[in-house]
């Protein structure tokens, strides 16, 4: 999720730290059986909030091509993500193109819905469309505001607990899901994380992130039961805390780290596909399948992921080898 070709050493902690948080993902979308579902959605949050702090951490001190490329693959990405969901909408529709125009015209291509997509990020297409849409907006907002998008994010900040807690909270009904509360304040947060990086790992030893973590779970936790936004606090306490935990540990590539690095974005684009699949192929589902589901789900998307990477790999051995020839 981050740029390509960083002039560190690759972080593997990081790697694996996106692997699960892809995974935690699907099988928080999936939800198991009420009430843990619930619960498990709240804390599994987080993983967005990761793949935000991701992305601003491999900027940070990127240049104007980089991020120019980054932003650019950020659109390609939505492109695709709007294919594959106009796709399965003409199936569920018969292959209707009448029905599916007439859609389009009516309710995506208006002047409120753009308005709102493109401020909250609101899509009535792809579920998955809002973390796209508020990702590029972060890549554009570095780009034209330079040193001043780091001031954007902390008023994002601001905002988002201005919104969250009382009284305002108690009376407005916000959306999270922007690039302005979510997007780009944890955007900032990676940045942040890599500038300090070293003074907070000698500050902050494991057991003291360790405890972060279980104080901000536990916060999330609290705030499903009770049913408010809150869970948003323990995000902004949560994401950083296991950033720096994975960050740190000089972990060895592995096969969780592999999705991280190569099949989250696909995994994140494609679970809630998957899912649609299943549920049509299993409609009665019982007790003990609802709580498998969301694994099958998982396996299915990370089997699919790895059939096209290779598919797409092999392809491009060949287009390669066949260019060399050629020259």
């Amino acid at each position: 999720m981050g740029i390509t070709g960083y002039s560190h050493s690759r972080n593997h902690g990081l790697d694996f730290l996106k692997g699960i948080a892809a995974c935690g993902l699907v099988l928080a979308h999936m939800s198991f059986p009420w009430p843990y579902g619930g619960f498990f959605a709240y804390v599994a949050s987080c993983g967005v909030s990761i793949f935000f702090m991701t992305s601003g951490y491999f900027s940070l001190g990127a240049s104007r091509e980089k991020l120019l490329h980054a932003l650019k693959r950020t659109a390609l990405y939505l492109l695709v993500a709007y294919f594959l969901y106009l796709f399965r909408m003409l199936i569920v529709n018969g292959m209707d193109f009448k029905v599916m125009g007439d859609f389009l015209v009516q309710q995506v291509l208006t002047p409120q819905h753009l308005l709102k997509t493109l401020i909250f990020s609101q899509s009535k297409i792809c579920p998955v469309a809002w973390f796209l849409i508020s990702l590029l907006m972060c890549y554009a907002m570095k780009l034209l505001l330079g040193k001043w998008f780091r001031y954007l994010g902390y008023l994002g900040f601001i905002a988002a607990v201005i919104v969250i807690l009382p009284p305002v909270g108690s009376i407005l009904d916000f959306p999270l899901f922007n690039p302005w509360l979510w997007g780009i304040p944890f955007f900032v947060l990676g940045e942040l994380v890599r500038e300090h990086e070293d003074k907070l790992q000698n500050t902050l030893s494991r057991r003291t992130l360790l405890f972060l973590c279980l104080v901000a779970i536990v916060n999330n936790l609290v705030a499903r039961y009770i049913g408010t936004q809150w869970w948003h606090l323990g995000n902004m306490l949560l994401a950083p805390s296991l950033f720096l935990l994975f960050g740190g540990c000089g972990m060895r590539y592995n096969i969780v780290c592999r999705w991280g690095s190569t099949y989250a974005f696909f995994i994140y684009i494609v679970h809630p596909l998957v899912g649609f699949v299943y549920n049509q192929l299993r409609e009665n589902q019982g007790y003990l399948e609802c709580w498998l589901r969301p694994f099958a789900v998982l396996l299915a998307t990370i089997l699919l992921a790895m059939v096209f990477y290779y598919f797409k790999s092999l392809i491009g051995r060949l287009l390669f080898s066949r260019y060399r020839e050629r020259s």
